[in-house]
């Protein structure tokens, strides 16, 4: 159970005793039992949870008892409950917002979400699809899915995990999912696809068999494998536009998914005109000469990638570290042709203010700088220290070494502080 974070005020009851005996004191429960500040849930949804029955005999231990179980859920940052004209009332706080986090599912493949969810709302008392980041109901549902589980005969390890958008950050949602045995895509096969195009999709199909399934992230993952495999060759309009799945295969070891992904491809598209206007860090010319995409070439994406490439390398070699290179496209949807205008928002110049070699003996340092042509003053060219570290074959005391950077930059002087570290082992390349 994971810790409870409310208040909890016991008993402040006038009710009629039929016993007296301290906590076990019996009394009768009024016949009106009422709940409030949680307008999410029905009178008879809380009343349901708590056992408690109006008119009843009860006992002080039971109505602590009705009150602590609200607490254990960690739904409510405060519970009151008392005797008042109109009968016994619960006055209940909700927890704020940010510790009721959207439940996600991974991998639980025999339901849909919507069947998921309905299952859950039945089965775990006040699961409306949220769960409090303290107290017991992500315990509850975990539970719940266990015996869903059981039900079709599969005995698993499920798990619940908060996830953060990033290291460090405050989790936005908590993902429940059977960690054991571990759910697989086992094979992908594709419908409605040219024959041309199977080879390249089978290598989308290899890489993705094996890999565990989770259906938060799997079909995203393979939709754009895929879009890339149709957008390289020129499909500019290529969807996926449906997942289905087999019956999941358990094994001791595993849960097996056979997957099919339903493509519309759409037509080739052909390359019109390809448009850089040219600036004083290069050419038209030598932009035209240099692009790896001509007129009527069939518009690969990773050809118009690589085209932009050597554009970008060109304006990080004169220190513009931030450039922004952006060709947004023009369809001509009755002759399928596709036309790009080049344009670059630089950004500022960064130049190099200090460089630093660790982890060198005297003569390796030596080596190092009278190798190294980057000086402080100089634009910084990412290129530069990319190739020194890749291809320099000068530094022969640096043999059996190899190297990683940071290269630290200041967005208020655009200055590049960088830190270059060898190690030895591997070879003398550089590793980001």
């Amino acid at each position: 159970m994971r810790p409870t974070t409310g208040f909890l005020a016991l008993l402040a009851l006038c009710l009629l005793p039929v016993s007296n005996s301290l906590n076990a004191q019996t009394v009768i429960l009024p016949k009106s039992i009422s709940f409030t500040g949680a307008p999410a849930y029905s009178q008879a949804e809380l009343l349901a949870f708590t056992h408690l029955t109006p008119g009843a005999n009860s006992t002080v231990t039971e109505l602590n008892a009705a009150a602590q179980k609200l607490n254990d859920t960690g739904l409510f940052s405060d519970i009151r409950f008392a005797s008042q004209s109109t009968g016994l009332v619960f006055s209940l706080k909700m927890m704020p917002n940010d510790n009721l986090l959207p439940a996600r599912f991974a991998n639980f493949v025999w339901w849909t979400p919507e069947e998921l969810s309905a299952a859950l709302k039945t089965r775990v008392p006040l699961y409306q699809g949220t769960v409090p980041t303290a107290g017991n109901m992500q315990d509850s549902v975990v539970a719940a899915l266990k015996a869903m589980l059981a039900e079709k005969s599969v005995t698993a390890t499920v798990v619940a995990i908060p996830v953060s958008p990033g290291a460090g950050a405050t989790p936005t949602s908590v993902k429940f999912l059977i960690d054991s045995p571990e759910v697989r895509v086992h094979t992908l096969h594709f419908a409605s696809t040219s024959p041309a195009l199977q080879p390249k999709l089978d290598k989308v199909a290899q890489k993705v068999s094996g890999e565990p399934f989770d259906q938060l992230t799997t079909e995203s993952t393979i939709t754009s494998l895929i879009t890339d495999v149709y957008r390289n060759d020129g499909y500019l309009n290529a969807s996926v536009t449906n997942y289905t799945h087999s019956a999941p295969q358990v094994t001791s070891d595993a849960i097996n998914l056979d997957l099919t992904a339903a493509v519309s491809e759409g037509e080739p598209y052909h390359l019109s005109r390809l448009t850089w206007p040219g600036s004083d860090v290069m050419s038209t010319a030598d932009f035209d000469k240099q692009a790896k995409l001509k007129p009527e070439d069939v518009a690969s994406q990773l050809a118009l990638k690589q085209s932009l490439t050597t554009l970008a390398r060109a304006y990080y070699a004169k220190g513009y570290q931030d450039v922004k290179v952006q060709a947004p496209a023009s369809l001509d949807k009755a002759t399928h042709h596709v036309s790009y205008t080049v344009h670059v928002v630089p950004g500022e110049q960064y130049r190099l203010h200090s460089v630093k070699a660790e982890g060198l003996s005297d003569v390796q340092r030596k080596e190092f700088d009278s190798a190294w042509r980057m000086n402080p003053g100089d634009f910084y060219d990412v290129n530069y220290l990319t190739t020194f570290l890749n291809k320099n074959t000068a530094l022969r005391s640096l043999n059996g070494y190899s190297a990683t950077y940071k290269a630290f930059s200041d967005p208020n002087t655009h200055l590049v502080d960088l830190v270059i570290t060898f190690v030895k082992g591997g070879t003398l390349v550089q590793v980001n």
